[in-house]
């Protein structure tokens, strides 16, 4: 019986560490939540881009904007792409990114811009990252004892905004998970 428990514990405590995708909710501030197709790519990639979706992004090269005693501020600017829409993007939101495992802080971009249906337009500012001392010492260290020639950047960036499609305009926010390689900028 007692091993009957134990079996029963153990089976019990290992299903319920799995970890399930966390599901968006109907409304972020307000606006409605879309998942949309836009493929976000680095800069240095060549590929050419995915004809199934709604928009691409291309990240600019990140360059460093200020340090102090702490930290560091990168920017990094972006060319969009729409494919089916037109519209205003009133500001964007970022959540949980990481630059080669480093957490790092990206403020909330605020800078309106308008979009075109097939017109490319570039972010009005760069988007500015902040790496705190701490995680700085960490990047260091991890540079120094394994140096890579390329960088993964992962995180989701939320955008808010007004979308028209079909002559109508719609309050949405649009959930982008970003998950790329990038050139190490320090080589």
């Amino acid at each position: 019986m007692r091993i009957l428990i134990a079996i029963t514990a153990v089976w019990f405590l290992a299903s319920a560490n799995i970890s399930f995708a966390q599901e968006m909710p109907a409304k972020i501030r307000g606006y409605k939540v879309h998942n949309a197709k836009i493929q976000v790519r680095s800069s240095e990639d060549k590929q050419p881009a995915s004809t199934d979706r709604e928009a691409v992004i291309t990240l600019g090269e990140l360059e460093v904007a200020d340090y102090g005693i702490s930290g560091i501020t990168l920017s990094a600017g972006a060319r969009i792409s729409p494919v089916d829409h037109s519209g205003r993007v009133e500001f964007l939101t970022f959540r949980d990114f990481r630059i080669n495992g480093i957490a790092v802080d990206i403020e909330e971009y605020k800078h309106e811009f308008s979009f075109k249906k097939g017109e490319q337009i570039s972010l009005p500012k760069p988007a500015r990252v902040f790496v705190g001392t701490l995680n700085l010492a960490r990047a260091a260290r991890s540079a120094l004892l394994d140096p890579k020639k390329k960088w993964s950047v992962t995180g989701t960036v939320f955008v808010f905004g007004k979308f028209k499609k079909f002559g109508m305009s719609f309050k949405r926010v649009v959930p982008i998970k970003i998950d790329l390689t990038i050139a190490n900028p320090l080589n």
